[in-house]
């Protein structure tokens, strides 16, 4: 499966907003016990209009997904606001191929990580990062943060950037459901 990006544009907006409800209503009503008409939508339509870059992907010259993200300065990384891909076109490769292209985004403007928030219930997305090398950071409000270092070229090998003791990181285990603290 063969894919091609290319800027949204404002007549994409119909077709993301229908597939992030299909991919994401039921997660995210049941993680932040929240409406989507009355909260989410309004919410999402919102940050849309003013933050990040967005992207079409496209097999066949048709519209199979997008993703969404932001260069955040500090840390220097680019932040993953949404990648939605359309059910008959999941687990074929696409999702990877577009962490390639944000990490090669992110090597190309001398940042240190891709980051993003997956839903604590989002079993698949959880399942996806982790088998994409991205490691646990911290539980939020709004899900688990997770980020992978990007990797520098040198000398034709690629190396990790080290991690200093101080960022020491756990392994992300996405493959069980989070367990509820136990206080």
């Amino acid at each position: 499966m063969k894919m091609e990006l290319r800027n949204a544009l404002p007549e994409d907006f119909d077709f993301i907003l229908k597939l992030t409800r299909q991919n994401m209503e039921k997660i995210v009503t049941r993680e932040w016990n929240a409406d989507w008409e009355k909260n989410i939508e309004p919410n999402f339509v919102n940050m849309w209009k003013t933050q990040g870059k967005k992207k079409i992907i496209e097999v066949d010259n048709r519209p199979v997904g997008y993703f969404w993200f932001e260069q955040l300065p500090e840390p220097k990384e680019i932040f993953i606001n949404s990648i939605q891909i359309v059910e008959q076109s999941q687990r074929k490769g696409l999702g990877t191929e577009v962490v390639n292209w944000l990490l090669k985004e992110a090597r190309n403007r001398n940042l240190e990580f891709v980051r993003c928030v997956v839903q604590k219930n989002n079993v698949h997305a959880r399942k996806f990062f982790a088998k994409n090398k991205f490691e646990f950071i911290e539980e939020t409000e709004s899900g688990i943060l997770v980020e992978r270092r990007v990797d520098v070229k040198w000398f034709s090998s690629t190396y990790s950037l080290p991690c200093l003791p101080s960022q020491s990181r756990h392994q992300l285990r996405f493959d069980q459901p989070s367990e509820p603290n136990q206080n």
